[in-house]
């Protein structure tokens, strides 16, 4: 099955993803990144070694995304 999406789409997640990972690596406390609300966006530090941003839209039909080694460390 084929996900729909447009380009815009894809740079919007993609820039709130390394958002997210400048904030985790900021603030090793952290664990997730954004608001919560219908549409928006949340990020979850994801990964073995807690390097990976794992971002969804808070919406039933959309599919998350783990974006792997993108948390910056030092």
């Amino acid at each position: 099955m084929a996900r729909m999406t447009t380009k815009s789409e894809e740079l919007a997640r993609l820039a709130f993803a390394e958002k997210a990972a400048v904030d985790f690596a900021e603030y090793p406390q952290h664990a997730t990144y954004g608001d919560i609300g219908c549409g928006l966006f949340l990020a979850i530090r994801w990964g073995m070694g807690n390097d990976c941003v794992l971002v969804v839209r808070q919406d039933e039909n959309d599919e998350a995304v783990n974006y792997q080694q993108l948390i910056r460390k030092g």
